[in-house]
């Protein structure tokens, strides 16, 4: 893919790549989606309870993925060039390990116990998920600055390019297609129309056309038409 079609586009709009951008949209609309889905669960349905503690588990492997990738291409970038520089951030990441550990413990207490045992990790783990949400909001704002300075500082926007583009090329399929999923729903208009216009012009058709499909099924109807408006029309069914 070309100049960060996920994550560039609030540095776009401060004239550097940002190379968090994108991404941590996505992170932020898949904590604040579990939280809430978590906190209105129905724990006598047994259909709410495995599809709520399906996607914990789910955004819990989605934030690991996201750790990973920082600390075996970010991190690194960062320290070659100015060492020490991550060391704040690289902490932040154990801690959020060990919370990730905790909250997957309760998931699986919800799924095999009943009654008060239940009840009483349902409670914790929205407590445990609200911290994490809190501390990674902060996080990714340490991030975003401090983090971003550092890399502005020290690279080009060229090689920033080439270090995402590394990070994508790493991603399996699974963790792309996760990825795109939660960056269309917590994107602009514009932001979702510059990725997929990305896609479009990197990626084979069939893929092309398979993450089309992925935008109309989890974006409303105002947002999809709005994205099938500003890609060409001879690529779009009505």
């Amino acid at each position: 893919m070309q100049k960060s079609n996920f994550d560039r586009q609030n540095g776009a709009r401060a004239g550097r790549v940002d190379i968090y951008a994108g991404i941590h949209k996505a992170v932020r609309a898949f904590l604040c989606d579990t939280l809430t889905r978590l906190a209105r669960l129905d724990l006598e349905d047994p259909d709410e309870l495995s599809g709520a503690v399906l996607q914990v588990r789910e955004l819990l492997a989605f934030c690991e993925h996201h750790i990973h990738n920082e600390e075996r291409f970010v991190h690194p970038a960062m320290e070659v060039r100015q060492p020490g520089s991550s060391v704040d951030t690289a902490d932040d990441h154990l801690h959020h390990a060990q919370s990730v550990a905790a909250m997957l413990a309760d998931c699986a207490t919800m799924e095999t116990q009943r009654g008060a045992e239940r009840d009483a990790a349902w409670r914790r783990l929205q407590r445990q998920l609200a911290q994490f949400t809190g501390d990674n909001l902060l996080h990714m704002d340490v991030e975003e600055t401090a983090n971003n300075a550092v890399l502005h500082a020290c690279y080009m926007d060229s090689e920033l390019i080439g270090l995402h583009q590394q990070i994508l090329a790493a991603m399996p399929p699974q963790e792309l297609a996760a990825g795109l999923r939660w960056i269309l729903i917590a994107s602009s208009p514009a932001e979702r129309a510059e990725v997929m216009a990305g896609i479009r012009a990197d990626a084979p058709p069939p893929v092309f056309d398979a993450m089309l499909e992925m935008a109309r099924q989890v974006l409303d109807a105002r947002a999809w038409d709005k994205l099938a408006a500003s890609l060409s029309p001879l690529r779009i069914a009505a």
